[in-house]
């Protein structure tokens, strides 16, 4: 392109530059459209523009628009900037910059290419779980599903991460209209967003893909023309970073692995916009906890702790241009700073169509593959575990055992663990005759020792040098229950092992602490114990669960045919303990699930008949409940057949299809609170046909912060015009409005039990309580607060809320404590000692929490909401 005659008219010309700019608007987007990233590329490295303004400019759809963006932001810079344009337009136009941009894109595009080779060789293939020596996967035979959500999910997965995974990717998918699918190449691009993202977020749990997922992304940047916007892309891996004791540099970290840059790292930092940085695994981070920070890393070459070098990338104060994508298992995520955060996505796993095709290529055939597939459908135990990949292996791999080896189907999850250790030691260890010798019996306790002391010290990461067991462990052992990973260091070399997932460290360390001939130091059954370590009860679930199914007596007797171990003495005494425990749950009405689940490992019914609590209070509040969750529900409440007098589903994503499920319960439940889960339609429509029918006992029922509206509301009004048992109606923080309200005021005249309905934080206005108070047929509605109920009715409301509190970890209390905010402004005004008292214990409850709290964005929050009580309080 020639010099522009209108720019040539600038330079003779008389008019100020605005003016001309101005004037001539339409036909210099013509001109200008074709070198425009050129002009705001040299306008930035120039001073001309600022970074927001080029990033302003450069994420305008088209280059037209980004003329227009262009031009617009020069007439608010002045005359002589203005000018300084004009000149910069000419001089590209000219050509002046050709010679100087072509000298560098040559050598330029020579050092992507190499980058591009080297990263295309290291991700080819994949080490597919237990594979056999020579077996290979190849990344375009792999597929990984991504979804994109406003926020992350740490706190429904915290407790059983892998159970409660299944039905979460199930109500994750069935919520796609907000949450919508995302495919691979689009990761990085600019969807709905005011811009394209730059701190991206990838969480799933353990074995859903999350490595597969970044070496899909850089195989498909090295070999594809995916991810183009990116000149470099690379990754770190924490397990690496692990080993970095001491201060370094960015530069001198990504040289480690990536020494081929080491003339391209200047120019990347420089174009840092171009560049992509995976940091892959921060769960494995041994200091994940030491991100959030007070001073910052500002230069690739500064020298700092790798918290701190990790922290300034994931804020923006590091390279602030790059993109950098962070993949975690949800158990972490509280520690990243996710306000910086732009976009987030969770790895949802195999699809169940996929799940099929999956069973037909592992068994290839595809219709024994259909077949198998159907069976396990059938299994809500198998089936949530085929979600995941990695399981999915594990499974097909033991179900096409058990027919070869004659092992009964598994039933529970530590049925699949066990027939998994004795399908890996008879086709992958040795040959078929020698899982019986000593040897081998000997290697599997030593594994199994190394993943309890291991467990009771939150590692996952075992370094070689580190763990004398480890050499007396044979390698073939190693090799089919361990990954290794060769980390690079300054000295030479050094092997990184962790178990093939998580969970199965879990069942190894059950397995020690079964069949140990005496409880280990560190018991881990003890109460202090745990306390010592840290080990919360969430943190231990599955580990229960395992030891629970290997004590078993069926699964004593497998383990003797086939690997000769001699059964556990532990095995009486604790089934006394879970007994004893689970009749103290029942009659305490402390939380029970995972009880429920170590008696169904059992499979033990004269186990179960022995349970003969004085009364039967259930309490499965805040779990993310699962189909497996409602199985092990069941089969307790069949084998004891009493009423319940408590069950509280309180925040456990209930639906209309686990409702359906427990039906011939509820008809025996007295207490039923299902607070906290957003029900539909169905939901509520099959609550009503459980209040209208005959036999109903229900006294109470708690619907509070469910998103009911006026509609259900109504339901529910017509439902009781034939119930004879209810006494309570919690309906607190729903969306009812006044005129449902009023509707629902009438029910005295059809319904004598009902005594109140409590409707705190609904959408009634300033004076409507009062008009409703002031019909004597509408005494049935409560709300407001205030002593016409009297202290001990609202006391009990209280303990109710202040027990929830405490149950709540640091990151829910902020989110239940703000509608119960709402619902304490609800209150007649008057002084009433006993709300004084309210306040008091909340501040200093939350005071507590705040003292406690260790994650700076959380603990904000938590102060904040302090402070809205202590302004709510001095008003009254």
């Amino acid at each position: 392109m020639g010099e522009s005659r209108n720019l040539r008219d600038w330079q003779s010309g008389g008019e100020s530059t605005l003016s001309f700019l101005q004037t001539h608007r339409v036909s210099l987007i013509n001109e200008l459209e074709d070198c425009i990233d050129s002009i705001i590329d040299r306008g930035l490295e120039e001073n001309l523009l600022s970074r927001d303004d080029h990033e302003d400019i450069a994420y305008e759809n088209g280059p037209r628009k980004k003329v227009r963006k262009l031009l617009d932001i020069i007439n608010c810079l002045g005359e002589q900037n203005a000018s300084l344009f004009c000149a910069l337009f000419i001089k590209i136009q000219n050509g002046n910059f050709r010679n100087k941009v072509t000298k560098y894109q040559s050598g330029h595009s020579e050092s992507i290419e190499k980058h591009k080779e080297v990263l295309a060789r290291r991700n080819d293939c994949i080490k597919y779980y237990n594979a056999r020596l020579g077996e290979k996967v190849y990344l375009t035979e792999h597929f990984v599903n991504l979804l994109l959500v406003k926020g992350h999910y740490s706190l429904e997965f915290k407790k059983h991460e892998l159970l409660t995974f299944g039905q979460e990717r199930i109500h994750l998918q069935n919520n796609t209209d907000v949450k919508p699918e995302v495919k691979l190449h689009q990761i990085f691009q600019k969807l709905n967003d005011r811009r394209t993202p730059k701190k991206i977020l990838v969480s799933g749990v353990a074995g859903i893909g999350k490595t597969v997922l970044v070496q899909k992304i850089l195989y498909d940047y090295a070999k594809t023309a995916a991810f183009k916007n990116f000149d470099f892309a690379l990754n770190l891996t924490f397990r690496d970073l692990n080993l970095v004791t001491k201060p370094t540099t960015l530069r001198e970290i990504i040289l480690k692995k990536h020494g081929h840059l080491s003339r391209n790292l200047d120019e990347i930092f420089t174009n840092s916009k171009s560049f992509l940085l995976i940091l892959d695994g921060f769960d494995e981070f041994k200091f994940y906890n030491q991100i959030d920070l007070e001073q910052y890393v500002f230069d690739p070459d500064e020298e700092a702790r790798v918290p701190q070098i990790i922290g300034s990338l994931l804020i923006g104060e590091l390279l602030s241009e790059a993109t950098i994508l962070l993949t975690s298992r949800p158990t972490v995520l509280n520690h990243i700073p996710t306000e910086s955060i732009e976009r987030f996505v969770v790895i949802t796993g195999f699809s169940v169509s996929e799940i099929e095709d999956y069973f037909q290529k592992f068994y290839g055939d595809k219709e024994v593959g259909t077949k198998i597939f159907l069976s396990v459908k059938e299994n809500h135990f198998l089936f949530t575990l085929c979600y995941i990949p990695a399981f999915c292996w594990i499974v097909c791999s033991v179900l096409k055992g058990h027919y070869t080896l004659n092992i009964e189907q598994p039933k529970t999850m530590t049925d699949i663990y066990c027939h998994y250790l004795i399908v890996l030691l008879k086709y992958h260890v040795y040959q078929v005759d020698c899982t019986k010798d000593e040897a081998i019996l000997k290697a599997v306790l030593s594994l199994s020792e190394l993943a309890y002391f291991s467990l009771l010290r939150h590692e996952t990461l075992f370094y070689e040098e580190d763990k004398e067991i480890i050499h007396t462990i044979p390698s073939e052992i190693i090799n089919s229950f361990l990954d290794k990973t060769c980390v690079q260091e300054l000295g030479g070399t050094e092997n990184v092992l962790s178990f093939t997932h998580f969970t199965i460290q879990e069942f190894f360390a059950a397995f020690y602490y079964a069949h140990h001939e005496v409880s280990p130091s560190d018991d881990v059954m003890d109460l202090t114990v745990q306390e010592k370590l840290d080990l919360s009860s969430g943190c231990l679930d599955l580990f229960h669960r395992f030891l629970s199914g290997l004590l078993s007596v069926r699964n004593q007797n497998i383990l003797f045919k086939y690997l000769k171990l001699e059964g556990s003495k532990k095995l009486a005494s604790y089934t006394s303990w879970l007994i004893e425990s689970l009749i103290n749950c029942c009659e305490n009405g402390s939380s029970i699930l995972n009880l429920l689940h170590c008696l169904f490992e059992q499979q033990m019914n004269s186990l179960v008949e022995t349970i003969k609590p004085a009364v039967l209070r259930i309490n499965l509040s805040d779990n993310v409940l699962s189909p497996i969750d409602f199985d092990v529900l069941t089969y307790f409440l069949d084998i004891v057949d009493m009423d319940i007098q408590e069950l509280d589903l309180t925040a456990t994503h209930v639906n209309a299809d686990y409702f359906k499920q427990i039906q011939p319960y509820l008809l025996r439940c007295e207490k039923l609170w299902i607070g906290e889960n957003n029900l539909d339609s169905e939901s509520v429509q099959f609550i009503c046909s459980v209040l209208a029918a005959p036999d109903c006992k229900l006294q109470e029922l708690g619907l509070g912060w469910t998103q009911l509206e006026d509609k259900e509301f109504l339901e529910i009004h017509k439902a009781l015009k034939f119930n004879h048992s209810l006494n309570g109606l919690w309906v607190e923080g729903n969306n009812i409005t006044y005129g449902a309200i009023e509707q629902f005021s009438d029910i005295t005249l059809t319904n004598t039990c009902l005594q109140y309905a409590v409707l705190l934080g609904n959408g009634l206005q300033a004076g409507d309580h009062t008009v409703l108070m002031e019909k004597s047929a509408k005494k049935v509605i409560v709300a407001h607060i205030d002593q016409d109920y009297g202290e001990e009715f609202w006391q009990g409301w209280w303990d109710w809320i202040f027990q929830r509190c405490k149950m709540c970890s640091d990151e829910k209390i902020v989110s239940f404590l703000t509608k119960v905010y709402r619902g304490l402004g609800l209150c007649d005004g008057k002084d009433i000692t006993w709300m004084r008292n309210w306040y008091i214990e909340i501040d200093n409850f939350l005071e507590d929490r705040v003292k406690n709290c260790c994650i700076t964005h959380i603990k904000k929050r938590i102060e904040s909401l302090q402070q809205k009580f202590r302004e709510q309080s001095a008003m009254r």
